[in-house]
């Protein structure tokens, strides 16, 4: 009995032991392969595209061109009363759209010849030569005094009392005083035919501070009273000019030609720039009106065409 259980004790020892070896046999492990083969263990959330990370820039809006200015130029006419001279008669050439701008207007004084009124420019054309050149964007907007002539003009040779006294301390503060005139000598400009192109030599050469360019067209120099403190051909050639713009032009028949081009020599002479022009034509309405566009180009060529770069202009 001892024996036998003693058998079946070991026997079932064995079969114990065997079982425990295979329970405890280690299992083998899943490779990286499969783990990457598994179903993912949660729904993916959706991916949202995010804004851009700058602000755009918007469009720019295209203006449109600002209207060009539909009103015309005009000659107005006035009244200006002188110490000197009485109730002077003056006209003034105002350019399209005078004034619309708060901006004031280059200025030029053009005298007439001992024969004339304030009107002989006007005759000319003077006005409608600006008119079409200035509606062409080829010269700046300007205002253009027509100043009358009469007694001071015809029968003084300058000086205190004369016609230099009426234009320097009468006529141009009246002018400027009244309409949007750019009121310094940059601004200026004069200029004359016949007698009144020795007055804008005399004036301007007794005074060259007070005026950026000075024309003298057919000018007389004949005024055996002028002595060479007014006379324009010593003046020009004694008194320092400084940047003082200076434009004679002739015709080649012109009876008054002599003085005019001597004046001309001795500037070269003395090394005095100037434009010259010598031209076909005698001393008369024809001469003048055909170079009128010449004159306007020349007179205006220093004045900006754009209107921003003028001062403002005081109420008037």
């Amino acid at each position: 009995m001892n024996y036998r259980g003693n058998k079946y004790t070991l026997i079932g020892g064995w079969l114990l032991l065997v079982f425990l070896l295979v329970a405890c046999e280690p299992q083998p492990l899943p490779t990286r392969r499969a783990l990457a083969a598994f179903p993912p263990t949660s729904t993916p959330v959706p991916t949202k595209e995010l804004p851009p990370t700058s602000t755009p820039v918007p469009t720019p809006t295209l203006l449109p061109s600002p209207t060009p200015c539909a009103s015309t130029g005009e000659v107005v006419q006035g009244v200006l009363t002188s110490q000197l001279a009485g109730t002077v008669p003056y006209r003034v050439y105002l350019p399209p759209c005078y004034g619309q701008d708060g901006r004031s207007y280059p200025t030029l004084y053009m005298l007439p010849g001992n024969i004339h009124t304030d009107s002989i420019w006007d005759d000319l054309g003077l006005d409608e030569t600006a008119e079409t050149i200035i509606r062409q964007n080829q010269i700046p907007p300007l205002l253009i005094v027509m100043a009358s002539g009469g007694y001071l003009a015809n029968y003084t040779s300058g000086g205190p009392g004369s016609y230099e006294e009426h234009i320097l301390n009468e006529l141009i503060p009246f002018i400027e005083a009244t309409y949007c005139a750019w009121p310094t000598a940059a601004g200026r400009a004069l200029g004359g035919l016949s007698r009144g192109g020795y007055w804008a030599l005399e004036i301007a050469f007794r005074h060259p501070d007070q005026f950026r360019s000075v024309g003298g067209h057919s000018a007389s120099l004949l005024d055996i009273a002028a002595g060479p403190d007014l006379n324009p051909q010593y003046t020009a050639l004694t008194h320092n000019l400084g940047n003082l713009r200076i434009y004679l032009d002739i015709g080649d028949r012109d009876p008054a030609i002599a003085n005019t081009l001597r004046l001309h020599q001795d500037m070269i002479a003395a090394q005095i720039p100037h434009e010259w022009q010598l031209n076909p034509g005698g001393h008369d309405n024809a001469y003048w009106s055909a170079h009128l566009e010449e004159y306007l180009r020349w007179y205006t060529a220093p004045w900006p065409l754009t209107r921003p770069s003028y001062p403002p202009c005081s109420p008037k």
